[in-house]
């Protein structure tokens, strides 16, 4: 099970035309990596500010799911490269629906793609697969510009889409932002 929701608050959120870029209108969130410090959420960071982006993050198998960072967002990507990540996924997601029912929703990751029927559905707006960076941060720009076409790799209640499988440059994972390395008491 995720860690509960903290009892933090904000202000109500302005979900207009509001720029992407501003901090925390952007939040990637992990839900499980064996552990490890999570590269599901390292990699599409680095992503996001080479373009110019400045996401939050939050790794809810040692951080608690916050309310202040869930309500200010205008994109929630959630990492899921597994089973239990998709399962603790959902749950967020779902959380995430209360707090702030206007945000985008986009679960990203091999577990995202083979259930994308039932994300779609249920609880995402989009859905990637395979090297999810690109498409991600066009993802992101496209619904900065309002731009609904499609982007290859990218499936949307409206238009299926496979795994994105083009060879990307890859900058060197941003962990600024995610808790340390070092053991905790809540590990």
């Amino acid at each position: 099970m995720f860690r509960q929701l903290s009892s933090e608050t904000s202000s109500p959120v302005n979900l207009g035309r509001e720029s992407l870029r501003r901090s925390g209108a952007i939040l990637l969130i992990s839900c499980y990596e064996l552990g490890h410090q999570p590269l599901g959420v390292a990699l599409p960071l680095s992503f996001l500010q080479r373009s110019g982006y400045n996401p939050e993050t939050l790794d809810i198998s040692v951080q608690e799911l916050q309310e202040a960072k869930i309500a200010p967002a205008r994109f929630v990507g959630v990492s899921v490269p597994m089973h239990t990540a998709l399962r603790l996924g959902v749950q967020v997601a779902q959380r995430v629906r209360e707090i702030n029912p206007a945000c985008h929703v986009c679960f990203y990751g091999l577990y995202a793609i083979l259930n994308s029927d039932y994300l779609l559905d249920h609880w995402a707006d989009s859905v990637i697969g395979g090297e999810i960076e690109g498409p991600l941060v066009q993802l992101v720009g496209a619904l900065e510009r309002g731009d609904s076409n499609t982007i290859p790799g990218v499936a949307r209640s409206h238009q299926a889409a496979g795994p994105f499988l083009e060879k990307l440059s890859f900058p060197v994972p941003s962990r600024q932002s995610l808790p340390g390395l070092e053991p905790t008491s809540e590990t």
